[in-house]
């Protein structure tokens, strides 16, 4: 999504204003002040294994996280009355090294990931009707694909000239290499992507990437417990009061060569300045998100040019549903290979807690959270009406945003470089950047291109 003119001079008005004396330690508290090598921007995957991996490299470390807790997409509800767990962000990990020494460091117990014994049935969650329609699940053909670009799970640096197949529609793509009938299977896989016979192939391709294939064909790890979110609950726990939660960056001062970074940050208990020799960004680098940092021309330039996509996590209970299913999101229409239009639930799933299910929910752009709770509710109970079951109206008791989530480009500014420019970026000002945007969104591949960083992060001067 593209910033309106009104946002962008409000954020830097914002950012200008708070800037006047507010660089300045002498106005500040001896406590308010911290100092630190590297400040972490976003507590999410990517920062939480940065500011862990930093501290075990020497580094003095400190983490500025918006939310009330670590962990970004991995997601868990807790019930209370039995103390069950329930994933409904990340399900897996890449069974990999560095994903066991990862969970290794916490003492965190990774056994075989193993998809929960359940009736899956397509439905057209317009009418709740049954869809009558068998998805192949064979992604031999896309893995051969995948294979002609190795480059995939190690950078978006991709090679000049471009290749024109990587630039094609998904749905054009799938048609030229006669792979139509690994459409919806791709629509499953391809997580939080809506509607993926438009987007272009290189995008698709890095959501259901070599790394990706491995997983769904076995090589995959969940923790022994069930609560992926245990790794961040423990990486809070040693990070300690080095982690900033329920904050924001309100104004940064980052005048480059080597002169370090200062940021002016809101927290709940008032206002603080970080001084920093290095400044990592692992936020979705997105012009809203950018604006407090005062962007100059080749920043604005890159970061303007991103667009993104809603994607919604929601845990239920009360549905009327029988437990054991899981209902996917289709359509009769043979001409999309089934895939139904977004924005709209994608999954509907029962989880081992009785009566508890959670949504997976996808949209072309960021939705009110009551558009996708109503959406959402009016989708179970087409189900409901159409398996003849009693009407209820579902409670809603966890919800979680994944916006602004897939950060993506057109076709021209990729083949105009696109890429080139943003990791050109890292380095200039003190300022360095990983995460998903600039990678992928598979946990494993994050972590090793943000293992790759950190040296080099430590190294400049």
């Amino acid at each position: 999504m593209y910033l309106s003119k009104l946002s962008l001079v409000v954020a830097s008005w914002l950012a200008i204003t708070v800037a006047g004396n507010g660089f300045d330690p002498e106005n500040y508290a001896k406590a308010d002040v911290i100092v630190s090598d590297v400040v972490v921007v976003g507590g999410g995957s990517s920062g939480t294994y940065a500011a862990i991996n930093l501290r075990k490299m020497g580094q003095r470390v400190v983490v500025v996280e918006k939310g009330k807790h670590l962990g970004g997409d991995t997601n868990t509800y807790t019930d209370k009355a039995t103390g069950l767990t329930v994933d409904y962000g990340v399900q897996m990990f890449l069974n990999s090294s560095i994903t066991r020494d990862y969970f290794s460091h916490f003492n965190i117990s990774l056994v075989n990931y193993t998809r929960s014994n359940i009736t899956t049935s397509l439905a057209d969650f317009n009418t709740g009707k049954p869809v009558l329609f068998k998805p192949s699940r064979n992604l031999t053909g896309w893995a051969v694909q995948l294979a002609q670009y190795p480059w995939l799970d190690y950078t978006w640096k991709i090679p000049q000239p471009v290749s024109p197949d990587l630039l094609l529609p998904l749905g054009d793509f799938l048609v030229k290499y006669n792979m139509s009938d690994a459409a919806f299977d791709l629509y499953l896989n391809a997580q939080g992507i809506s509607n993926p016979l438009q987007q272009l192939t290189v995008n698709v391709m890095k959501m259901v990437d070599p790394a990706y294939l491995s997983e769904i064909t076995g090589a995959s790890l969940d923790t022994a417990d069930k609560n992926n979110s245990e790794l961040y609950i423990k990486a809070l726990a040693e990070l300690g009061s080095n982690v900033l939660v329920s904050s924001t960056v309100r104004a940064a001062s980052r005048p480059g060569k080597g002169q370090g970074v200062v940021l002016v940050v809101k927290t709940p208990t008032g206002q603080k300045l970080v001084q920093a020799s290095k400044l990592l960004i692992c936020i979705p680098p997105t012009l809203r998100n950018m604006m407090p940092f005062r962007l100059n021309s080749q920043e604005y330039r890159v970061f303007s040019q991103w667009t993104y996509m809603g994607y919604y996590g929601l845990v239920l209970n009360n549905t009327g549903l029988p437990e054991g299913f899981q209902w996917i999101n289709a359509n009769d229409s043979s001409a999309t290979y089934h895939i139904p239009r977004q924005p709209g639930a994608s999954h509907i799933t029962s989880t081992r807690i009785p009566g508890v299910f959670y949504v997976w929910y996808r949209s072309p752009s960021r939705m009110p959270r009551l558009a996708v709770e109503k959406s959402t509710i009016q989708a179970i109970q087409n189900l409901q009406k159409a398996h003849n079951l009693t009407i209820k109206t579902p409670k809603i008791i966890k919800f979680k945003s994944h916006a602004p989530f897939k950060l993506s480009v057109s076709a021209h500014a990729i083949k105009n470089g696109f890429y080139r420019d943003l990791y050109a970026l890292q380095g200039n000002r003190s300022t360095w950047y990983t995460g998903a945007a600039l990678i992928a969104h598979n946990e494993e591949v994050i972590w090793k291109f943000t293992q790759a960083l950190l040296p080099r992060i430590i190294a400049a001067p």
